[in-house]
């Protein structure tokens, strides 16, 4: 039983970040800029909870940035 729970966990994690390769593959197919920003923000984030999930540090510290990135020139954008 708790091998299985464990398999599920397991299996979570990596759609999980299935998912969040998704959102960042998905914004190369778009023109609009606002919204290959805001997939790539949302596949970084996912990739936060991926590496939080993993212990994985540097993926953390990369995402983290590329999030802030991201909504940094999300603003800009608004602005306009």
């Amino acid at each position: 039983w708790i091998i299985w729970i464990c398999w599920e966990i397991k299996m979570f994690v990596e759609i999980l970040g299935i998912v969040a390769s998704l959102f960042v593959i998905s914004a190369f197919l778009f023109k609009n800029v606002k919204i290959i920003r805001l997939l790539d923000a949302v596949g970084a984030l996912l990739y936060v909870i991926y590496g939080i999930l993993i212990h994985s540090y540097a993926n953390i510290l990369l995402n983290t940035v590329l999030i802030a990135v991201q909504i940094y020139h999300l603003h800009k954008l608004n602005k306009k």
